[in-house]
């Protein structure tokens, strides 16, 4: 039974993560595998020449009219350099042949009758005693070299003149960039992310504008309506984070289905009445806590977060809350399938940016100036994808609660103290929820500091004499760890 679980653990909860990466690092190969291919017009290989031992050696090499270099009968990886007066073909023909080479000779046919206007050029090195070339024809070119040592290298250059090469289009476009001034690109990686948070924060503020919440002048002095407190939650900061979870802790604990026990060296949690009014998303934290015991301490759920990165529950629990949210028409649409638009829109102008990169770095001449371009674009990505989380899509609906739950948080949050109410004596830990999520429990803990405190029957402690302040201190801290805890082990994206 354990093996199976681990088995689906592998296979069931991530299989989307595993698909995605592993489609991730496919389409990083193919790119390095086609950059290699488009940057074959560079001279980073050599003719047959290289480490051949005999006394006389010749090849014949014939030039096509697009710029392919054809080395007997094989096209070569070698390609025509596009300069800006004139195109060029520089190859190393032989490179350190290991022996003595008594002669060399190159033979060059020319696409059409131009070898007059050609010039040419043998470059030598390391131990060649003579070199030259000569015209053979009106389309042919010799180039000679004699006495060539073991490390000897032979080079021939042919300038050729502007219109004779047509090159293919993608050779055309890429000379164009390349030819670009760096001033140019540089530009652009200062530009592109410029523009794109200019672009995202004028969108930012147009829709918080049109979305604008009314801040109420007069504060109500409860709960505008009986919601879930991370709905609430979800509702004011348009997020599920660690102090939904805590509120929903809390809230449960408050109703009776869990009890919190405060020990000298940790907490345990213990399963109350669990009753049929559960929602979803609090099955799936309760069942996240207890999994089948009666109580989990904080070993437990150290364990439990410690078995894998990411957790499916956690995830679920997120989408859960903003389901209940959507369907009660305070968004537009599901928060996290909104911005799961705008992150997912970032990460793929990312990959394309780095594709981009890396092809820049294959294709162009050193430096390859064109890669700022891209260096800009996948900024601008990063900035599209870590501002997705604030674009605002509340509903007209949404915006109205909002407004009433902000004058509620207007009472949570006074200064000024409430008087006992014998009729109401649990008032500071019914609200406790709801304060959290709306970020005022500590102005809502010091309405009641000249209360007498009792402790709630769902906190268990041994301490005596344990005061508001105290209690605050101890709770605190259990649910903001475990809040924290689920919170960071979500699935990416679920936030």
């Amino acid at each position: 039974m354990r093996k199976n679980k681990k088995k689906a653990l592998m296979f069931g909860l991530y299989t989307r993560k595993l698909v995605f990466f592993s489609l991730v690092l496919v389409f990083t190969f193919s790119v390095l595998e086609a950059s290699k291919s488009i940057k074959s017009y560079k001279a980073d290989d050599y003719s047959s020449f290289r480490g051949s031992s005999a006394g006389n050696i010749s090849q014949k090499i014939e030039m096509a009219k697009n710029g392919d270099i054809v080395v007997d009968g094989k096209i070569s990886k070698n390609k025509i350099d596009l300069l800006k007066d004139y195109d060029e073909l520089r190859l190393l023909v032989l490179e350190k042949p290991g022996k003595y080479i008594n002669s060399l000779e190159v033979t060059l046919s020319l696409p059409d009758a131009i070898a007059s206007q050609i010039e040419a050029e043998v470059i030598t090195q390391h131990g060649v005693g003579s070199s030259q070339y000569r015209i053979s024809g009106d389309n042919v070119i010799t180039y000679e070299a004699s006495n060539i040592a073991a490390t000897g290298e032979v080079t021939i250059v042919t300038k050729i003149p502007k219109g004779v090469i047509e090159p293919p289009f993608i050779r055309t476009v890429v000379k164009f960039i390349n030819d670009i001034k760096h001033s140019f690109w540089l530009l652009t990686a200062i530009v592109i992310p410029g523009l794109t948070l200019f672009c995202l924060l004028a969108i930012l503020v147009f829709q918080y504008k049109r979305q604008r919440i009314d801040i109420p002048e007069k504060e109500i002095d409860a709960p505008p309506m009986a919601i879930p407190p991370a709905v609430v939650g979800a509702l004011f900061k348009q997020k599920v984070g660690a102090r939904e979870i805590a509120a929903s802790l809390i809230d449960l604990a408050k109703r009776g289905d869990i009890y919190i026990v405060d020990r000298e060296r940790g907490f345990v949690f213990g399963k109350g009445k669990f009753d049929q009014r559960l929602l979803g998303f609090e099955k799936i934290l309760l069942s996240k806590i207890f999994s089948s015991a009666i109580s989990s301490d904080r070993k437990d759920i150290e364990q439990r977060i410690n078995q894998h990165l990411y957790s499916k529950k956690m995830s679920l629990l997120t989408v859960g809350i903003y389901l209940l949210a959507t369907r009660l028409g305070y968004f537009k649409a599901n928060p996290f399938k909104m911005h799961f638009k705008y992150r997912m829109f970032g990460v793929l102008l990312f990959l394309a940016s780095f594709a981009g990169f890396v092809l820049s770095l294959y294709i162009f001449k050193d430096p390859p100036y064109a890669v700022f371009f891209w260096i800009g674009a996948m900024i601008a990505s990063l900035i599209i994808s870590f501002t997705a989380n604030n674009m605002p899509i509340r509903t007209p609906i949404g915006q109205e609660v909002l407004s009433n739950w902000l004058a509620f948080k207007k009472y949570l949050s006074n200064p000024m103290p409430i008087q006992y109410d014998e009729a109401n004596p649990e008032l500071f830990q019914k609200y406790l929820p709801y304060a959290v999520v709306l970020e005022c429990e500590a102005a809502w803990a010091k309405r009641f500091s000249e209360h007498n405190f009792i402790i709630p029957d769902w906190f268990v402690t041994d301490k005596g004499g344990l005061g508001l302040d105290d209690f605050c201190l101890t709770l605190y801290p259990i649910v903001s760890y475990v809040g924290k805890s689920f919170a960071a082990i979500r699935e990416p994206g679920f936030e």
